[in-house]
């Protein structure tokens, strides 16, 4: 009679660690929070979503500048949150959005000004390719620490 006897106390203590990792995602958003955060700092010094450049404002022209970086309010305004459960990027600034996702401005609103999405998802929650392959490894990262 043959006897075949397998060690499972390396499965174990894997699927017990990959457990552990499930259940305490707050690293893990803590990771993805500060991923989002290097895309929109990337999105300003491209003055682009990615690879798509926004339309160069004529003020930024006048001033020979960067668009959307007349003070670098906006741009220092950026902030993460994170919890067990979630990870959040925005600006407090009341022109924020219109500058992400376009639209009307201005006294009066008689300047209509075109969508310059600097934060890593757009208003239709679309997400840049860049940022959501470096979430997706911040994810893996995360849920396989400490396995061997």
């Amino acid at each position: 009679m043959i006897k075949i006897q397998l060690d499972d106390s390396r499965l174990k203590s894997g699927l017990s660690q990959l457990l552990r990792n499930a259940r305490d995602t707050a690293p893990m958003m803590r990771g993805i929070a500060e991923e989002l955060h290097n895309a929109t700092k990337d999105n300003f010094a491209n003055e682009a979503w990615g690879s798509d450049k926004w339309p160069k404002s004529k003020a930024a022209a006048q001033r020979k500048g960067k668009t959307l970086y007349r003070s670098g309010e906006l741009h220092d305004s950026i902030t993460t949150q994170t919890g067990a459960t979630f990870a959040r990027i925005g600006s407090n600034l009341r022109y924020a959005a219109v500058h992400h996702l376009g639209g009307r401005a201005g006294r009066g609103r008689k300047l209509t000004l075109p969508a310059r999405p600097y934060l890593p998802v757009r208003g239709d929650g679309k997400i840049q390719k860049e940022a959501e392959d470096n979430i997706l490894q911040v994810v893996l990262d995360s849920m396989s620490r400490g396995l061997k």
